[in-house]
C-alpha cells in the first residue's frame, strides 16, 4: 500500500507557517522566562522570610537566655573502682613520690660553642 501523495504547498501556506513557527518560539520562550522569573521572586522572598525569623528566634533565644544553669545534683561517696587493685598504694601516696629524671650522660650533653 502507498502513502497519498503529498500535496504541494503554495508560497503563501509556507510563509504562514514559518512566521506561525517563529511566533510559537517566541511565545514559548517568553512564558519560560516569565515562570523562570515567578519561581525565582517566590523563592527568594521565602528565603528572606526564614532567614528573618530565624533571626527573630536567635535574638529571642538570647534574650531569655539566663546567667545560670539550674538543676539538682547527688553527692556520691568515693570509692574505689572496682577494677583497681585493692592491694596497690593509695593515689595520693603515688603522687607524694618525687618526680624521677633520666640521668644525663656525655651524649645527651651539647659539645661547647666555638666563641670567635
Amino acid at each position: 500500500m502507498n502513502p497519498p501523495p503529498l500535496s504541494q504547498r503554495s508560497w503563501l501556506a509556507r510563509v504562514g507557517l514559518t512566521i506561525t513557527s517563529v511566533v510559537m518560539v517566541v511565545v514559548g520562550l517568553v512564558t519560560a522566562s516569565l515562570l523562570f522569573a515567578v519561581l525565582l521572586t517566590l523563592g527568594l522572598v521565602l528565603f528572606g522570610w526564614l532567614w528573618w525569623q530565624s533571626r527573630r528566634l536567635a535574638r529571642q533565644a538570647r534574650a531569655a537566655r539566663s546567667d545560670y544553669l539550674e538543676g539538682e545534683y547527688t553527692v556520691v561517696p568515693e570509692e574505689r573502682p572496682a577494677l583497681e587493685d585493692p592491694n596497690a598504694p593509695d593515689r595520693d601516696q603515688r603522687s607524694a613520690k618525687p618526680p624521677r629524671h633520666r640521668a644525663q650522660t656525655r651524649d645527651h650533653r651539647r659539645a661547647p660553642r666555638d666563641h670567635r
